[in-house]
């Protein structure tokens, strides 16, 4: 094997595991916006439990409209 193609091995097996990383990383970000989406939707649903739980006059004051 000459220099050239070791360099060529080297580079792929470089590749390969940049792709690895990649890949666990696109995993890690994607398990990462669900479990955020899910806190969301629990906060929210809290959210509106305490709403529901005031007042008139107290919802009032705590619903801003834009």
């Amino acid at each position: 094997m000459n220099e050239k193609e070791r360099q060529e091995k080297i580079q792929d097996e470089i590749i390969k595991g940049m792709y690895k990383i990649f890949d666990k990383l696109e995993q890690r970000i994607t398990k990462l916006e669900k479990v955020l989406a899910s806190h969301a939707k629990c906060i929210g649903e809290m959210r509106v439990k305490e709403l529901s739980e005031l007042t008139p006059d107290e919802f009032a004051k705590q619903v801003r409209f834009k």
